[in-house]
């Protein structure tokens, strides 16, 4: 209810996105206004549905890959995978290629953290900061670059917002384009490194689902190893929720003994994780069950402000799980190594092993 209702409960991120932005905003840090909805348009103009199929399973499948065979029985899988394969994305689709790699995830890392995780460090709210200006003046430089290049563009959304901006479209402004671009960078990549570590982590520890998993990788059934996915992250979820300020006195579930009323102003955290284990609305909620319909999960919001890249997510994840299930007698690395090393809210590193 209370992500349904955008117009009483607003997202909380526009101040913070001023900041990463130096003035501006991306639509998901906006509430329903005229400018949101012609910002979502525009970027919808850019990033089609259709490209999920014909452009980007074929890109991510490519990148992941190739990562996969360069390593012999054992991979850090976020260092060498779950982060390069969409910082590879972020390169050849959005067209941001960044300073390098590895400034990429960084960038995105910490920006999202900064972003959305309350009670950050100081410490890590400067670092992002600082990376947010490092990211304004790679892709302020990169879209002149790119705006003065001669000869052919290649068909990326950064060639698509520039295509809209030569035709005089409102909000493809340089700094508008700019501001859309880093709020994508944002979501694209520590969101699906994560997902990708917390599904192995959960299959790795359940060897059952694992076999079923790998069974399902290998034969090339992406959407059996797409609902594996989606149930893991189920039950090993990215975070609790998302937050949310209401903007005027509201009663959630009202008429019911669980009715609450929330007072103008204040925050709300809205509870996905434990939204996702009603025993009210799914069966057997606690059980890992295959087929679940879609509209039985939240991993990525719901409502106005679900991700941008939600049917991205739908292929991109998969993908780079499958990478790892279609290698034989995956486990973790002995001792330590084995175990996820966390960097705040994200994973660090996460050594797995595998015979060839």
């Amino acid at each position: 209810e209370t992500l349904a209702r955008p117009d009483v409960f607003g997202v909380t991120y526009a101040e913070k996105m001023g900041v990463i932005t130096n003035g501006g905003n991306f639509f998901l840090g906006m509430n329903n206004t005229a400018v949101y909805e012609r910002d979502v348009s525009n970027m919808r103009l850019t990033m089609r549905r259709d490209d999920v199929d014909t452009i980007i399973a074929p890109m991510v499948e490519k990148f992941a890959t190739e990562i996969m065979a360069e390593h012999c029985g054992e991979i850090d899988a976020v260092g060498a995978l779950t982060g390069p394969v969409p910082a590879r994305f972020v390169r050849d689709y959005l067209g941001v290629p960044g300073s390098s790699e590895k400034s990429l995830i960084d960038w995105a890392t910490y920006m999202f953290w900064y972003l959305f995780f309350p009670d950050t460090s100081k410490e890590t709210d400067e670092q992002a900061i600082r990376y947010a200006a490092q990211a304004r003046d790679y892709i302020d430089g990169h879209i002149a670059a790119r705006k003065g290049a001669s000869g052919g563009q290649p068909d990326d959304v950064m060639a698509r917002c520039l295509a809209l901006q030569g035709a005089g479209t409102p909000g493809m402004t340089d700094t508008d384009i700019r501001n859309n671009l880093i709020g994508m960078l944002i979501g694209a990549i520590p969101t699906t490194s994560k997902c990708v570590v917390l599904v192995i982590d959960y299959l790795l520890n359940h060897p059952d689902l694992l076999d079923g998993a790998q069974k399902a990788a290998r034969a090339g059934d992406t959407e059996t190893v797409r609902q594996y996915v989606m149930e893991a992250l189920r039950l090993n979820p990215f975070g609790p929720g998302v937050f949310r300020v209401a903007t005027q006195d509201y009663t959630v579930a009202k008429g019911y003994w669980r009715s609450k009323t929330i007072k103008k102003g204040e925050k709300v955290l809205a509870a996905t994780q434990s939204a996702m284990l009603d025993g009210r609305k799914l069966d057997s909620p606690n059980d890992f069950k295959l087929g679940r319909p879609d509209y039985h999960y939240m991993l990525f919001g719901d409502g106005m402000h679900r991700c941008s890249g939600y049917y991205i997510n739908q292929v991109q994840i998969p993908i780079i799980v499958s990478a790892l299930l279609k290698k034989k007698n995956l486990r973790r690395a002995e001792g330590e190594a084995g175990k996820i090393v966390m960097n705040g809210p994200f994973p660090a590193r996460f050594i797995v092993k595998f015979d060839d």
